[in-house]
């Protein structure tokens, strides 16, 4: 079969090599110029505390932070965590490209996705979306191999590798219908092994059980909080959220690139549904991007929710515009490329960019706030902050990285979970970090709440102020929302 020999009879174009090469190193320093977004201090702070699971997400970016924590706990290195997936994301695509046609279609592949901004955010933010994605990636280049070549192993590599993307974040789930809806649909499905593929799918849930019996003990409420974050509300068409759907994922892939991958499905579908390989990479990329796009239809979706999307779309696109009357249009997608990372990762060069545009000062200015708030500190006393965002970022940046915990009322979080390990006592004293209009809430906790001087960063980009509270002798009021229990159906944990 073609399919089974594709690999060995490629390799990769040396100057595709050196770029892929260039681009992993540049993030490499790239990285520790950047403090961390909060999220990625979030997920810091899980890899200090390892759990089966966690409120949000699966735990495997806990994980992974955890392992880079034996080296150390700089940015950068809590960072080789995306900058690896991404990576191996990539030379999965460029492998899997090459499997199913030639290494020409498989270089561009690869350039497509280095290009895109979401592969760029993806070398840097250490967020579940990383092992997610080279999961995603990993899977179907395991399930490829296993339905065009019949292999029993295959399909237990793609088992196992599906249930790494299930660990890393629910999104995952969606790999199941679309593999399934492409058994179904094809003329293969009478060739395929399909004892091999329940025991793959049953393998995959043997590996995500760890979520199951976390979720089982905690009332099933990160997984009622998924569904809730991503569809629960007023079930009316909200055209603006639709659009700005389609204009996120644009973004994401690059405009140029994202509008050609819809105009040649939409073009070309019939040909498409007549070609096994490319119904194969249309079946992940089309349910992931209708899943979502309803989704949108009546609340706003997040950009990275339809990121997986776009592996097998990617290698969808590059086939076609290895055609000679499309390559003007590749080479044109390419230049905006390049224009879109160096707006995106070099702001500073570029005076007329909008601030609002300036995707990296979402990280800035909290490392300097909270470093400089350590003069604040006093031995003995508590630290509490507004929400899990500051909380986070006050736990990774104060001097000595103290416990931190939330009092106040705010997103149901981990930090729920953890207010009962790290309880603050009767008659103690804290020292808040949060916002000036949360000294009321402060006051029904406290006996005396004295403000401090808030802590101002003024940057380029950006301007920040929080404010501080010494807050002195805590008296906990029963049925207030401090004491709230972490899960049950007394707790509102969605509010």
């Amino acid at each position: 079969m073609e399919a089974s020999n594709g690999f060995q009879h490629f390799g990769m174009r040396r100057s595709v090599a050196v770029f892929f090469a260039l681009v992993i190193a540049f993030n490499l320093f790239y990285n520790m110029t950047l403090p961390l977004h909060f999220d990625e201090a979030y997920y810091w702070v899980w890899s200090k505390q390892p759990q089966l699971s966690y409120f949000d997400h699966p735990p495997m970016i806990a994980w992974l932070i955890g392992v880079t924590r034996l080296l150390g706990d700089a940015e950068w290195l809590i960072r080789m965590v995306p900058l690896g997936c991404a990576a191996l994301t990539g030379l999965t695509i460029w492998r899997l490209a090459a499997l199913m046609y030639t290494s020409a279609i498989a270089d561009k592949a690869l350039l497509i996705f280095l290009l895109s901004p979401l592969a760029q955010m993806g070398f840097t933010l250490a967020t579940p979306d990383a092992p997610l994605i080279l999961g995603w990636a990993l899977t179907l280049f395991y399930a490829y191999r296993a339905f065009f070549e019949q292999r029993c192993r295959w399909y237990y590599f793609a088992g196992l590798a599906a249930g790494f993307a299930l660990l890393s974040k629910y999104t995952a789930v969606l790999l199941f219908p679309a593999l399934l809806g492409f058994a179904l649909c094809s003329s293969l499905r009478r060739k395929l092994l399909w004892r091999e593929l329940l025991l793959a799918v049953g393998l995959a849930l043997v590996v995500f059980l760890p979520v199951i019996l976390w979720n089982a003990g905690q009332d099933w409420v990160s997984f009622r909080f998924q569904l809730d974050h991503g569809f629960a509300g007023p079930r009316s068409l909200q055209a603006a959220t639709f659009f700005e759907y389609l204009g996120v994922q644009a973004v994401a892939l690059g405009p140029l690139f994202f509008l050609l991958l819809l105009y040649l499905i939409g073009r070309h579908l019939p040909t498409m549904l007549r070609d096994e390989k490319q119904t194969f990479l249309l079946w992940p990329c089309l349910t992931v991007l209708v899943f979502f796009a309803y989704a949108a239809l009546f609340k706003r979706a997040e950009g990275n929710w339809a990121a997986p999307a776009h592996v097998s779309g990617i290698i969808l696109l590059a086939r076609w515009l290895d055609q000679q009357r499309y390559r003007q249009l590749y080479r044109a997608g390419v230049a905006l490329g390049i224009i879109l990372v160096l707006l995106l990762k070099l702001p500073e060069a570029f005076d007329f960019l909008p601030t609002k545009l300036v995707m990296k000062r979402q990280l800035l200015g909290y490392d300097e706030m909270f470093e400089t708030a350590g003069g604040y500190l006093v031995a003995g006393e508590r630290v509490i902050a507004a929400d899990y965002k500051l909380a986070s970022l006050a736990a990774y940046y104060l001097p000595g990285q103290p416990a931190v915990t939330v009092l106040t009322p705010s997103r149901l979080s981990q930090y729920d979970y953890w207010r009962r390990k790290l309880p603050v006592n009767p008659g103690e004293d804290a020292l808040f970090f949060g916002y000036a209009e949360q000294k009321a809430a402060l006051e029904q906790l406290f006996v005396e709440v004295i403000p401090l001087p808030p802590l101002i960063y003024t940057g380029r980009y950006i301007e920040r102020s929080l404010q501080v509270y010494r807050c002195r002798d805590y008296r906990p009021t029963p049925g207030l929302w401090s004491g709230l229990p972490p899960s049950g159906s007394d707790s509102a944990p969605f509010r």
